[in-house]
């Protein structure tokens, strides 16, 4: 198992995982509101609904800019970012996303497997040599 680099680099797969989740979230009620509020005819709702999608919009963007500068301490890739790298043949799929996936294990196990080069990584920073 791999390490990350510092203590920053933990911090920021932590956030960007953590920004993932919420978008996820947020997509999801934003769509669960709209459907109730079109059943029922309430435009409260539906402004509910449109302020929770610009809130996940502003969540997306703050996610990209962390998750930019997040990387796989052996192959280098992105795996809290689209891109439109080859993924490993073991690479699977939560609802239909790698990065979903990684930032699932990155919150809830402290480890994840790279969606490209398939190794996992302990989200921990690695141990110095002593001289």
């Amino acid at each position: 198992m791999h390490r990350l680099p510092n203590q920053y680099s933990v911090t920021r797969f932590r956030l960007a995982a953590l920004l993932l989740l919420v978008k996820w979230l947020l997509v999801m009620a934003a769509a669960a509101v709209l459907c109730n509020s079109l059943c029922v005819g309430n435009c409260d709702l539906t402004l509910l609904a449109v302020g929770l999608l610009g809130l996940a919009v502003a969540t997306t963007l703050v996610q990209w800019l962390v998750a930019g500068r997040v990387r796989c301490p052996l192959c280098i890739g992105h795996p809290l970012s689209h891109r439109a790298c080859a993924t490993h043949r073991e690479t699977r799929r939560l609802f239909g996303s790698y990065r979903l996936r990684v930032a699932m294990a990155v919150i809830f196990k402290g480890r994840f497997r790279c969606p490209y080069c398939a190794e996992f990584t302990v989200i921990a920073v690695r141990r110095r040599r002593q001289g």
